[in-house]
């Protein structure tokens, strides 16, 4: 079981071994973005972002999204873009990738659509071999290794059960596209330059329905205005709630969101009553969501 202490030591200490092998200087101390799926730092005086990934096992994602964003850059899709040299890099049993940082605030999600709707019409190239979208990616992984009590933990997996039997039927209207993956208003940033696209991690070919849920989820739990998502669907062209397969998206992104916050169990108590409270609501689809943002 990897706790989020023992992973960020871990990658404090992969990060060094990573940035002296690229030869990145740095005078001081990684500095700790955030911890999640992977662990996020500042270096090289803030000019440079470190990713770490949880093991070396996710290599190949890491290696798959350094060659999707320099794709993307060709194609003038503006994207945070990784350093110069052969990444990631292995140290510490994970992966390590380094990135120009992105100066910036954060956007409206109709800027988010803009960048959507450009992503889901291109055409990569065949050396990129992206997988299939599996709406179900370490969901497994992290009820397993996240720190929950075994109630808590029976029923993200009865959750996880029902979902996974009810979503392959479900039939997508807008085709097969290159989708992010995690397409929310967090991965954007408005710099003086335009927005900027990053966390491309999950890219894949998949219906562009799955990149949209997350905003109409966004407007449901109270994140978003409903002024904010009517120009995210003027946008983008398209209102992902009037699909029929909306609500089985959505329940399936409320799973990964709360199996995501769960590996950050014992950061805070706060963190702690979100997650129990997010689980509660998941074991009863009729509950009125009020979950914070993390």
């Amino acid at each position: 079981m990897v706790h989020t202490e023992n992973f960020v030591g871990r990658g404090t200490r992969a990060v060094h071994t990573a940035a002296d092998i690229l030869g990145i200087t740095s005078p001081q101390e990684p500095e700790l973005i955030r911890a999640g799926e992977r662990a996020v730092f500042r270096l090289g005086n803030g000019r440079v972002i470190a990713r770490v990934e949880r093991s070396a096992e996710r290599r190949e994602e890491a290696d798959r999204e350094v060659r999707a964003a320099r794709w993307l850059a060709d194609q003038g899709i503006p994207v945070s873009e990784p350093l110069l040299g052969d990444q990631p890099v292995l140290a510490e049993d994970t992966a390590v990738t380094f990135w120009e940082a992105v100066d910036g605030q954060w956007t409206v999600p109709k800027e988010l659509a803009v960048l959507l709707r450009a992503l889901h019409h291109l055409t990569p190239p065949p050396t990129l071999h992206l997988p299939e979208l599996d709406p179900f990616d370490r969901i497994g992984e992290r009820i397993d290794t996240a720190r929950l009590s075994e109630p808590q933990r029976d029923t993200l997996r009865r959750v996880h059960r029902d979902l996974a039997h009810h979503v392959d039927p479900v039939e997508p209207v807008l085709g097969r596209h290159v989708i992010h993956g995690d397409a929310n208003i967090g991965n954007v940033l408005a710099t003086e330059h335009g927005t900027v696209l990053f966390d491309l991690d999950g890219i894949c070919w998949g219906p562009p329905e799955w990149d949209l849920v997350l905003t109409a989820l966004y407007r449901d739990l109270g994140w978003h205005t409903d002024a904010e998502y009517a120009d995210f669907c003027t946008a983008y062209g398209f209102d992902v709630t009037a699909w029929n397969g909306y609500p089985l998206y959505k329940a399936v992104r409320e799973l990964r969101m709360t199996t995501w916050l769960a590996q950050k169990t014992g950061e805070s108590p706060e963190i702690d009553t979100e997650i129990e409270q997010r689980i509660t609501d998941l074991a009863d689809p009729e509950r009125p969501r009020s979950w914070r943002p993390y």
